[in-house]
């Protein structure tokens, strides 16, 4: 009979250790999940509403282009981001070109981010619909949206302002006539 209680109280025992250790083991498991998804969360888009920070960039022409270059064309600018180590800019590229074909140049901005023959094919594919701007990830322009993620598509207003960002053309309310 002794033996029986003796096995009984160390199957108790075990049970609780083993509570303890698995209750361990979730709160680690937690901390871990927190740490994983700020790591594999991808940066936020510029959201509506925000007026950019003054930059200054160099376009494929050589001209200047700034804040200032949304506020003299007076209306909303469509900005397409693309980068040259993304597989879905290729996707979206020839969507973007047939979006923003009947708006004019005056109102399309194109960043290309990275370099090598890939800039030169969307830099050549947008050339003749927008203002196209080259650079690097430390970039003014890049940097001026808050590196947000690549594909990304904004509306810009004449004050600078972010009106409409999005992931897709297809998400970004882009007006038939600006």
């Amino acid at each position: 009979m002794s033996f029986l209680v003796a096995a009984v109280v160390f199957v108790g025992l075990l049970s609780a250790v083993n509570l303890l250790l698995l209750l361990a083991v979730v709160r680690r498991l937690r901390e871990h999940a927190n740490v994983l998804r700020a790591v594999v969360s991808p940066p936020a888009f510029t959201p509506p509403g925000t007026r950019l920070p003054d930059f200054t960039a160099t376009d494929t022409t050589g001209a200047a282009v700034s804040r200032a270059t949304f506020e003299a064309a007076g209306g909303t600018t469509v900005v397409g981001m693309f980068s040259t180590d993304c597989s879905a800019c290729d996707e979206h590229l020839p969507e973007f070109a047939e979006r923003v074909r009947h708006l004019g140049r005056g109102r399309v901005l194109a960043l290309v981010v990275g370099g090598g023959p890939k800039a030169e094919t969307f830099t050549t594919a947008l050339a003749a619909l927008a203002t196209v701007v080259t650079e690097e990830r430390d970039g003014r322009l890049y940097t001026a949206f808050g590196r947000p993620p690549f594909p990304g598509f904004y509306l810009v207003d004449g004050a600078g302002a972010v009106t409409a960002s999005a992931h897709s053309t297809d998400e970004l309310p882009i007006p038939a006539s600006v």
